[in-house]
């Protein structure tokens, strides 16, 4: 699967969990982990506030389970972005 497949079910489960917690849109990149295994980078972006840490854990299994029903085999890696990270690296970045 391309990444803007595997992101077209990858948003759909997420704004089936994070409606309600103000989910934006996500993003999948395909990279390569420490021993050059192919994974999937996914990040949920949110308008603001916390995701509760089990809630993403749910999400990201049920991710997986989802692409591994469409012969989607590399491992997912999910993780949540809010619009203030940014600000918080281009702070850094400035001193």
């Amino acid at each position: 699967m391309t990444d803007d497949q595997i992101n077209e079910v990858v948003s759909r489960l997420l704004h089936k969990y994070f409606e309600d917690l103000g989910f934006e849109h996500s993003t999948v990149e395909s990279e390569q982990d420490f021993d050059g295994g192919s994974i999937l980078r996914v990040s949920a972006h949110f308008k603001n506030g916390h995701v509760p840490t089990d809630r993403l854990i749910d999400a990201a299994h049920e991710i997986r389970s989802e692409l591994i029903r469409r012969g989607e085999e590399r491992f997912v890696f999910l993780d949540s972005a809010f619009p203030h990270d940014q600000n918080e690296l281009v702070d850094e970045d400035l001193e």
